[in-house]
C-alpha cells in the first residue's frame, strides 16, 4: 500500500504549475464557414472561461472581407499572430500554439493541452486605471524548460474585447474575444531563463485603454511562446483575466500581494530550492516534511532557501506566513 501512496504523490508533484490553454480563432466578418461554426464554439467557450484554465484570442483576417472591422482597426499585430502559423484559410483553430482542429473536437484537444504538464506560472498585475498605465507580468520556471537547446521564448499579452457589434455574417450579434492590442509591440518581448531554478523574470508592459473599446469587457491573454516564425511553437503556459479585475501588486522585483512557493528542481536529486515570495509587512517559515508527516527542516522564508534531504521519497515543502495563510509543494527526491 505504502508504494501505491508513493506512486501516486509523484504523480502529483510532476503536474507542476496550473496550466491555462491558450484557444486562438483565426476568423473573418465575411466568412460564412466561420459563422457557421460560431454557436459550437462559443458554447465550448462559455463551458470553460469562467474556470480560468481558458485563454480566448480570435484574431481577424482581410479575406474574403477585406472591410472587417476588427482586422482593420490593428492589421500589423493580427498579420504577425497569422504569420506565426502559416493561417491560409479561415476558421482556422489553435490549441497553445500546436493543435489544429475542428469544431466537434474542441474538448477533446482542450482536455489533451489541460493535462500536459507545465513548469512556467505566469502572474499578472496592473498598476494604473481604466485609461492608462502599466502591466507588471512575472514569470517563474520552476525548473530548466525542456523545449529544444536554442529556442527562443517569447512573451505576449494581448487585450482582447467582448460584446463588440458586429457585421456581414455577424450583423445583430457580436464578436467576442475580438483581438485589440499586444500590449509588447507586433513581435511581443524575449525572455531567456537562465537558472538557478526557480529563475524568475519580471516585464512591464505599458497600456492605453482606446476610448472606442468598452473597458469594461476587455480580458488580456499573456502567454509564453516559442519565437516568431519557428517550426515548434508551443505554448507551455498562459495567463487569463477580465482587465478590470486583474490585481495589483506585483512590480518589477517586487513583492507578490499572495504568498507564493515555488520548488525546484522537481525531482531533484536531493538539494532543492525553495523560493518564497510574500506580500510586504508579512514573514513566513519555510518548512519540509515526510511522507509521515515528520518536519525535517525549517528556515525563515527568504527570497531563496536551500534545503537538502538524505533519502529519496516525496517530501511536502510548506509556507505558512505570520498571516495564517499557507502554501504546500511536492517535491520528489531521488538519490
Amino acid at each position: 500500500m505504502r508504494t501505491v501512496i508513493v506512486i501516486l504523490a509523484v504523480a502529483a508533484a510532476l503536474q507542476g504549475a496550473s496550466r491555462v490553454v491558450l484557444f486562438e480563432d483565426f476568423t473573418n466578418s465575411g466568412c460564412g464557414p466561420c459563422w457557421n461554426i460560431e454557436p459550437q464554439i462559443n458554447t465550448f467557450v462559455n463551458n470553460h472561461i469562467a474556470s480560468g484554465n481558458l485563454a480566448v484570442i480570435r484574431s481577424h483576417v482581410d479575406w474574403p472581407s477585406p472591410n472587417d472591422p476588427i482586422y482593420l482597426a490593428n492589421p500589423t499585430e493580427q498579420n504577425v499572430r497569422k504569420a506565426q502559423y502559416g493561417v491560409s484559410s479561415v476558421p482556422y483553430l489553435i490549441f497553445d500554439g500546436i493543435q489544429v482542429t475542428s469544431a466537434p473536437s474542441l474538448e477533446n484537444h482542450f482536455n489533451t493541452r489541460l493535462n500536459t504538464p507545465s513548469y512556467i506560472d505566469i502572474l499578472v498585475a496592473r498598476n494604473g486605471d481604466e485609461t492608462s498605465g502599466s502591466v507588471s507580468i512575472r514569470i517563474i520556471a520552476e525548473q530548466e524548460p525542456q523545449w529544444q537547446e536554442g529556442t527562443i521564448m517569447r512573451l505576449w499579452p494581448i487585450l482582447v474585447e467582448d460584446n463588440v457589434p458586429g457585421v456581414g455574417y455577424w450583423a445583430g450579434s457580436v464578436f467576442e474575444q475580438a483581438f485589440r492590442d499586444n500590449l509588447l509591440g507586433p513581435f511581443g518581448e524575449t525572455v531567456t531563463f537562465s537558472g538557478p531554478y526557480p529563475d524568475t523574470i519580471f516585464v512591464d508592459a505599458d497600456y492605453q485603454i482606446s476610448p472606442s473599446w468598452d473597458v469594461n469587457h476587455l480580458y488580456l491573454a499573456t502567454f509564453l511562446q516559442c519565437t516568431y516564425q519557428q517550426t515548434d511553437t508551443e505554448v507551455p503556459n498562459a495567463n487569463w483575466g477580465k482587465f478590470t479585475d486583474i490585481p495589483t501588486g506585483i512590480e518589477t522585483g517586487s513583492p507578490s500581494a499572495q504568498p507564493v512557493l515555488i520548488v525546484g528542481p522537481n525531482p531533484s536529486m536531493g538539494t532543492f530550492q525553495a523560493t518564497a515570495m510574500l506580500p510586504e509587512g508579512v514573514a513566513g517559515t519555510v518548512q519540509v516534511f515526510d511522507l509521515g508527516g515528520r518536519m525535517i527542516a525549517s528556515n525563515a522564508a527568504e527570497s531563496a532557501t536551500g534545503f537538502t534531504v538524505a533519502e529519496s521519497g516525496v517530501y511536502f515543502v510548506r509556507l505558512a506566513t505570520d498571516s495564517g495563510e499557507s502554501v504546500t509543494r511536492t517535491v520528489v527526491v531521488l538519490r
